[in-house]
């Protein structure tokens, strides 16, 4: 690492340069009270790359794609559950899927976790609705789940999820558990063929454009603005209510807001906000 130091002897000045190319690649924001943090994502890495200075490690990303990707996955923070905030997820099942589907039949309704990290959350958003489509067989859905680190999407595009984190739904709904997920002989689950199919799994930068073909209906954005400074949040904000259907709903995490942007949304609760019309 720098000058062979440890992390707690680097100095703020020559540990900001890092955090500044994550922020010119991703927008995402770490502020360099964390460097120790940062450091011991970093120190393995480094390692593996024969312990360049931070300044010619810099120089690397500068130049290679491929590294780039494999920094901004060290560097990206992933935390995840199934059904993650049960008042998000009571309003999904109870209000939001039945009036879709009594407003719009046998028509696709399609749904965007934009931060998906490892795949607890549009996982979640296709067991509910595949619970809904037990009762009613005409409703249609697709999911579309997207994140910036392709190691996290990799691991949720596999299906495979540990026994800690099936455990805690077993706790809060056996049913689920037991529905959806089978035991693999190493002690974690695999989760059931059909929840995947609902999924489309690709990478994408919310600071870029949304590459998307249609309309979304909801879209799930959640615990990721934190991230972003407030004007990269209006950006990344305007740039997916681009894509929102009117009447659609943006869904934030608990200590987010849509700030500025606000006349483009109806609050309707806490977290939760429809898409006006344009």
């Amino acid at each position: 690492m720098s000058n062979s130091a440890a992390p707690q002897e680097l100095q703020d000045h020559q540990v900001q340069p890092v955090l500044d190319v994550l922020h010119g690649l991703t927008g995402i924001t770490i502020p360099v009270q964390k460097k120790t943090m940062v450091l011991s994502r970093l120190r393995k890495r480094l390692a593996e790359l024969h312990d360049p200075t931070l300044t010619e490690y810099i120089a690397t990303l500068r130049k290679n794609p491929k590294e780039q990707q494999t920094f901004i996955n060290l560097l990206t923070t992933n935390e995840t559950s199934f059904f993650r905030t049960q008042r998000v997820w009571e309003f999904f099942q109870q209000e939001f899927i039945p009036q879709f589907h009594a407003a719009n039949g046998t028509a696709m309704m399609k749904a965007w976790s934009a931060a998906a990290s490892t795949g607890e959350e549009a996982c979640s958003i296709a067991m509910s609705c595949l619970e809904f489509q037990l009762k009613h067989p005409t409703f249609r859905f697709q999911v579309l789940a997207t994140d910036v680190d392709t190691g996290v999407l990799a691991k949720a595009e596999s299906g495979h999820f540990r026994d800690t984190t099936v455990n805690r739904l077993k706790e809060a709904n056996t049913t689920l558990a037991q529905r959806y997920f089978v035991p693999e002989s190493d002690g974690a689950y695999r989760v059931d063929p059909k929840v995947m199919r609902t999924i489309r799994f690709t990478t994408h930068n919310l600071m870029s454009s949304p590459r998307l073909l249609m309309p979304q209906d909801i879209v799930f954005l959640r615990n990721v603005l934190i991230y972003f400074r407030e004007s990269e949040q209006n950006k990344i904000v305007g740039a997916i209510a681009e894509f929102m259907n009117p009447g659609s709903i943006l869904i934030l995490g608990e200590s987010e807001s849509i700030g500025s942007l606000a006349p483009l949304f109806t609050f309707v609760q806490p977290q939760i906000y429809r898409r006006n019309s344009p």
